[in-house]
């Protein structure tokens, strides 16, 4: 039986519980770092909790600005346009995240294999040329 939960969807899970919550990320990303052997895997996690830190940082000033603008600041205008294209920007970088989860080559395709199968195709190039004898200065001067 083939293999239900593949590595693609568990980087689309992954991406969705980033963009769900910080709670649920700790819960699923935490237990694909301990528990699994995949280094691309747990690259993609770490990624993830970058990310998620840092709009989990701007939304707490966000937060911040807010409860200060409350007070009586005159700023609320200002501080819903920002909390607007914040929550734009969060959405576009989690869909992105995962709509690329979901949909990239597999590992060891590709970008991966084809700096490999260069150095082997010039290796072997290198093996086929007869070894040259560097020309000593005497032969030099007798051409002329």
């Amino acid at each position: 039986m083939k293999e239900l939960w593949t590595k693609n969807w568990k980087k689309a899970l992954l991406w969705l519980c980033g963009y769900v919550s910080i709670i649920a990320y700790v819960i699923a990303g935490g237990y694909a770092i301990v528990k699994t052997n995949d280094k691309e895997l747990h690259k993609t996690a770490k990624l993830i909790f970058v990310i998620t830190l840092i709009f989990t940082a701007i939304e707490a000033l966000i937060s911040i600005l807010s409860g200060i603008a409350s007070l009586g600041a005159n700023m609320g205008m200002a501080i819903s346009w920002i909390n607007f294209f914040v929550m734009l920007a969060k959405i576009g970088v989690y869909a992105a995240g995962l709509i690329m989860a979901l949909f990239a080559s597999p590992a060891g395709s590709g970008r991966e294999q084809a700096p490999r199968a260069q150095s082997v195709a010039k290796s072997a190039s290198e093996e086929d040329k007869p070894a040259e004898t560097p020309a000593s200065e005497g032969d030099e001067d007798k051409t002329e």
